[in-house]
């Protein structure tokens, strides 16, 4: 459950760090904020599993988002 826990705040921070820099140019910014639009959704429901791929797909969006140096917001 902790795991869990914790996937669903990088994903609520990752979308936040998108929303915060409309000035980043970003390929796909829209289908990114939806993709993790959906995740933060599943995430909140009780008995939620990871997917396959999810801590993958988060791990790799948070490094492509440092390397386009999309600022971090402020915890």
């Amino acid at each position: 459950m902790q795991k869990q826990s914790e996937h669903f705040l990088q994903a609520r921070s990752l979308r936040a760090d998108i929303l915060a820099a409309p000035d980043v140019w970003l390929p796909r910014r829209e289908i990114l904020v939806e993709w993790l639009d959906g995740f933060v959704r599943r995430a909140e429901k009780p008995g939620y599993d990871l997917g396959l791929t999810e801590e993958a797909d988060l791990t790799a969006l948070d490094r492509f988002l440092r390397k386009k140096k999309v600022p971090v917001a402020a915890a």
